[in-house]
Parts: structure tokens; C-alpha cells; sequence
């Protein structure tokens, strides 16, 4: 069977349409669209975002010994006072035992004292008795000086005695103090509310003196927020601002500056805020991490555009199904929008996925 000339010109004719109509209908990509509005536009400041505790500690041991008793589990959350773990005391308490017995004897001893305190008034009366005789004439002014030179040294001899036993006495009843007070860290309570996040040891194990014990986070939590050096101008305590974790997806966070450190963090020149979250505590967990957006300053009645539309200080308007790149001057800048200063009019709408594969004067369907 032979084509005539005229039906194969008809036959090209319908499939060079079909791929036309091919290219023209199904080739073009489908693009989301968003219109552009009067709205507040945001001045924002960018940040990152990350969850802490407001302090960590490492507890260690301020005495010696075996490890008796500890219930502890790591993730286990403990209050201000919680009895952590049980150093045995038995060889301080002996030898408190020993040192109370002899801080005993001692005073026993020193009792004496009041014998000795007697006989010095003694020798002083006999020596002025004896020194009324001497001036009567009775004996001679030499021994009266021996006799006093005797009571002086005896009187020095008394001082030093008492001075020694009182060395004494301070020094037992110091030692036995300090012996208390370690009978007492045997028992390591917890000085803050936190969470054990470490342990370092366990019943029956030997701890050094300044081991440490158990490592906690803080129970207070802190979301600090690191500013580049760039947009750091105007941030002060007071500013609201918003915040996304990356854990929980877009959802936003209401938020305030509550400090603002002065000086950046040498290692990357970025400035450090403190930020007050508004989110149920049992969400806010150490370890998150994400992004803020603190506000600077606000607008009224700015033409908005999504961030998200923006590309290369440029958007694609579409219009009758054709996108056409439109530069943009534009104002301030939040997570979510820009304002538009020029470039666009209102209730254009412009292009937001797509962006990198869509060209001026390309043609488009819109996403409904």
C-alpha cells in the first residue's frame, strides 16, 4: 500500500500539533503560588537556636572510703537535700571515739591547774612576809632578791604549762571538729535540683578523696540565641521574638529577650541573648535545637511577600499561566516574609517552588 503525497502532509501535520500541544499543555511545570499583601511587615533578626541546661555540676567526694549505699539511675531527677550516697564511717567514727577519750583525759589533767594557781598565791604571800622581815632587818636584801627570782621563774614555768595545755586542748577539740564534719560529707546530699546525667560510681567501689561522684544538669533551662555580628545592632532585653525547633517541625514559639550578653564569643565573632519561651516546660528538653527570629522593629500596611519566594534579589510573577522575574528591593526581613519596597505591585502573585528551574517568559500551570 502506497501514501499518497497529500495524506502524508496531513499526517505530519497531526502529530507535529500532538507534540506541540504536547510540549505547550503537558510540559509546562506546576508552580505554588501565594499573592502579594498589605500586612506588618517584620524587621527580624536571624538566630540560632539552642537548648541548655543553666548549669551543669560534678559532685565530687570530700572524703575517703567505701561506697555503702547509692540508688541512683542515670536520667534520674533528684531534689535539693536527696541523700545521693553513703561513704562508710566506721574508721572515722573510731577514731573520733579514740580522740574524745582524749580530749577527756586532758581537761581531767588541767584540772590540776587550780592546785598550781593556789601555790603561786602562797609563795606571793610568803615572799611578802618575808620581805617585811628583810626591811625589819632580820635577813639580807641577797636573799630576798633569790627568793624573787624564784617566784618569777616559777610563775614563767605556770604560763608556759598553761599555754601548752591550752595548744593542746585547741588542737584536739579542732581535729575532733573537723573529724564531725567529714563523718557528716560521708552522707552526700544533692546541693541543687537537676537531673544525673553521669555516674561515677557504685556500692562497693573505694572512692578518693575528690573523686568525683555523679554529674547533673541543672533543673532550670535556658534557650540561648547566637546573633552574627552583622545583625547584632539594636538587639536588647525586651524584644519579642519567635522561635522554631527543628524536633517539632514549623511550628512557632512566642518569645522574649531576657539578656543579652555584651561582648561575642571570640571563637566565632557571634553574639550571645537569652531568650523566654513561651512552651510547656515538658517540651523544653537539653539538647534541641533550631532557629529564631527577633524583632527589631514593625511596619503597618507593607506590601508581604513570602520569604520563600525570593530568589537571587528577584521573584517570578505569574501572570496568564507565564512566570516573568521581577527584581525586588526589599525592606525588612522575618523567618516567614520580606517586605517588597518596589519591583511588585499588590495582589500579584509570585511563584514559591520551583524557583531554580523556572525561567523569564516560561509558561506555567498554577497548583490549585
Amino acid at each position: 500500500m502506497k501514501f499518497r503525497p497529500k495524506s502524508i502532509f496531513v499526517f505530519t501535520t497531526i502529530v507535529g500539533a500532538v507534540i506541540v500541544g504536547g510540549v505547550y499543555f503537558g510540559g509546562r511545570p506546576e508552580v505554588a503560588v501565594a499573592t502579594i499583601t498589605r500586612d506588618r511587615a517584620l524587621d527580624a533578626v536571624p538566630a540560632a537556636v539552642k537548648v541548655d541546661p543553666e548549669f551543669q555540676v560534678t559532685i565530687s567526694s570530700d572524703v575517703a572510703g567505701l561506697v555503702r549505699k547509692s540508688n541512683l539511675k542515670i536520667g534520674q531527677v533528684v531534689s535539693e537535700g536527696d541523700l545521693l550516697f553513703e561513704i562508710d564511717t566506721s574508721k572515722y567514727e573510731l577514731t573520733l571515739s579514740q580522740l574524745l577519750l582524749a580530749l577527756d583525759n586532758a581537761r581531767q589533767q588541767f584540772a590540776l591547774d587550780l592546785d598550781q594557781r593556789t601555790a603561786i598565791e602562797r609563795r606571793k604571800e610568803d615572799l611578802a612576809n618575808f620581805a617585811a622581815r628583810t626591811k625589819a632587818g632580820e635577813y639580807p636584801e641577797l636573799e630576798l632578791k633569790r627568793r624573787q627570782d624564784e617566784l618569777a621563774m616559777f610563775i614563767e614555768r605556770q604560763s608556759k604549762d598553761h599555754l601548752e595545755r591550752d595548744l593542746k586542748l585547741g588542737g584536739l577539740e579542732h581535729t575532733i571538729k573537723l573529724l564531725r564534719r567529714d563523718i557528716a560529707d560521708c552522707h552526700v546530699k544533692a546541693p541543687t535540683s537537676g537531673t544525673v546525667t553521669e555516674l561515677f560510681a557504685q556500692p562497693g567501689e573505694v572512692v578518693a578523696l575528690r573523686a568525683p561522684l555523679v554529674r547533673m544538669f541543672s533543673k532550670s533551662i535556658q534557650v540561648e540565641a547566637r546573633i552574627n555580628e552583622e545583625d547584632f545592632s539594636g538587639i536588647h532585653t525586651g524584644l519579642d521574638a519567635s522561635v522554631r525547633f527543628l524536633a517539632y517541625g514549623p511550628e512557632l514559639y512566642p518569645a522574649k529577650v531576657v539578656k543579652v550578653l555584651p561582648n561575642a564569643d571570640p571563637l566565632n565573632q557571634q553574639y550571645r541573648a537569652y531568650l523566654d519561651v513561651t512552651i510547656p516546660p515538658e517540651r523544653l528538653i537539653p539538647g534541641l535545637s533550631g532557629e529564631a527570629s527577633i524583632i527589631r522593629n514593625r511596619r503597618e500596611g507593607a506590601l508581604i511577600a513570602p520569604r520563600s519566594a525570593l530568589k537571587d534579589g528577584a521573584v517570578f510573577v505569574v501572570e496568564n499561566g507565564v512566570v516573568r522575574r521581577r527584581p525586588v528591593t526589599v525592606g525588612f526581613r522575618s523567618l516567614s516574609a520580606v517586605e517588597i519596597l518596589d519591583g511588585v505591585p499588590e495582589k500579584a502573585q509570585v511563584a514559591l517552588t520551583q524557583l531554580e528551574s523556572l525561567r523569564d517568559g516560561m509558561r506555567v500551570k498554577v497548583a490549585r
